[in-house]
């Protein structure tokens, strides 16, 4: 099977590579802005921008497209970049494929997308696929990234071409940046136990659970021109995460409670219903254990 995945030297990205290879029937073409040097026989990568016109990529069976702009310090900071770079590159690659069809073409949306239904509209939780998406409020950058993400599931449906839309729900594990776990353990090994939006619940599933579940995808027909949840099933307060890394630290400390920043969702707890029916899947890694993997301790 020959794969080109977008975003290989972010975070996903990067460990979805790794596990594709892991099958040496597979041909996998690595694209991003930055190099990862991955040393796999049967990776070939290619940097390049997604934003800029090009003339030719690989024929493949599946574009696995990963790549955006995220961090969610950035949606505020970035925001005109941030719509860029999840916007352009997905029509770019709409645009070539078209004319060279692969079997699938799988976007990474987020579940970012919908939760002006929750929290406005009193649409149940857990949230399934059907809910409806929009911006809670345009003028609030932080929506940059989450209505850019959308417009990207609505253009990859619009172009016909066979698709599998993943709304990744918090992943965490080795090799993230600009995430609240990492970001949280950096400020802790500098003695400072501030805690942002700590009120506020998740759901996090560990990366090798995540990239598990997008090989079932990958591996079933019922999952063609399909969207689907993908993320834990436990609603965890970010309070008891910040409590949990400071125990397998072997902090004792009192954390420094600070609310989040404006628009930040108060919960987000994805129905995962539809993925395991259709794949099976069931998730192997507790939060204690993938923070410890995560952070070493």
């Amino acid at each position: 099977m020959k794969y080109l995945v977008t975003g290989t030297a972010g975070f996903i990205g990067s460990h979805l590579v790794e596990h594709l290879a892991k099958d040496p029937t597979n041909k996998i073409f690595a694209i991003d802005k930055k190099e990862f040097d991955f040393k796999l026989d049967n990776v070939e990568e290619i940097v390049d921008d997604l934003k800029n016109p090009f003339h030719k990529l690989p024929e493949v069976d599946v574009v696995i497209h990963l790549a955006a702009f995220n961090g969610t310090k950035h949606f505020y900071t970035k925001s005109l970049d941030v719509i860029r770079d999840n916007i352009l590159p997905t029509l770019n690659l709409i645009e070539f494929y078209k004319g060279l069809p692969p079997k699938r073409f799988v976007y990474a949306g987020t579940p970012e997308s919908t939760v002006v239904s929750t929290e406005y509209f009193d649409y149940p939780l857990p949230t399934d696929e059907k809910a409806p998406i929009g911006v809670i409020d345009v003028q609030n950058k932080r929506w940059s990234y989450a209505n850019s993400k959308a417009l990207g599931e609505q253009a990859v449906i619009a172009s016909d071409l066979p698709y599998t839309i993943i709304r990744y729900n918090n992943v965490y594990g080795p090799r993230q940046v600009d995430h609240f776990v990492s970001e949280f353990y950096e400020r802790v090994l500098q003695g400072d136990y501030t805690l942002y939006g700590w009120k506020n619940t998740r759901t996090f599933i560990y990366i090798d659970d995540a990239i598990k579940a997008t090989q079932m995808l990958l591996d079933t027909d019922k999952s063609f021109n399909e969207i689907y949840n993908l993320g834990g099933e436990k609603e965890t307060t970010i309070k008891e995460v910040g409590e949990t890394i400071l125990d397998l630290a072997g902090i004792i400390s009192e954390l420094n409670l600070e609310d989040a920043p404006e628009g930040s969702t108060m919960r987000r707890w994805p129905d995962t219903t539809k993925l395991k029916a259709h794949t099976g899947f069931k998730q192997s890694v507790d939060l204690k254990e993938g923070l410890r993997k995560t952070l070493e301790l």
